[in-house]
């Protein structure tokens, strides 16, 4: 009985252990805030995106002549879609002479940039371009990880 009671005890404490990483993560606040997808024709790609897999604009926070940012997520409707708690895609303008990966792919939302930076910059990753603020009020900023992939930071 004793050995089976100390097996047990074993066995929580490794559980306990194993999910240790996931608690991290859920603790900071950090999150995969969105996707982003580079097109030439932005419109285009959108029109894709939802025939292909049901999916529908939920806003556009750049809409210029020039450059484009439309976000979609899972949803039949605008109103499912802002509903959905997917995470979404943003269709990005590439100019047609920006090579493919010209721009961060990957979004992570974090609660405080400076201790972002920081942490991400102690763990190798390289800082592109310093935070600065978008028109909407977030703040954000580039970084290059070990192994030179691209990716925005982002933060109310």
């Amino acid at each position: 009985m004793q050995m089976k009671s100390l097996l047990i005890a074993a066995s929580l404490v490794m559980a306990g252990l194993a999910a240790a990483p996931v608690a991290f993560a859920q603790e900071t606040g950090i999150s995969v805030r969105s996707i982003r997808v580079l097109a030439t024709d932005p419109e285009a790609l959108a029109t894709f995106y939802a025939q292909a897999f049901g999916m529908s604009e939920t806003r556009r926070p750049v809409d210029t002549a020039t450059f484009k940012e439309i976000v979609l997520n899972s949803g039949s409707t605008p109103e499912l879609a802002k509903k959905s708690t997917a995470t979404p895609i943003v269709i990005a303008t590439r100019g047609k002479d920006m090579p493919p990966g010209g721009m961060a792919a990957l979004i992570v939302s974090v609660p405080n940039m400076d201790a972002a930076i920081a942490r991400a910059t102690a763990a190798g990753a390289k800082l592109m371009r310093p935070a600065a603020k978008t028109g909407e009020g977030l703040s954000y900023a580039f970084m290059l990880d070990p192994d030179g992939n691209q990716f925005e930071l982002l933060s109310r």
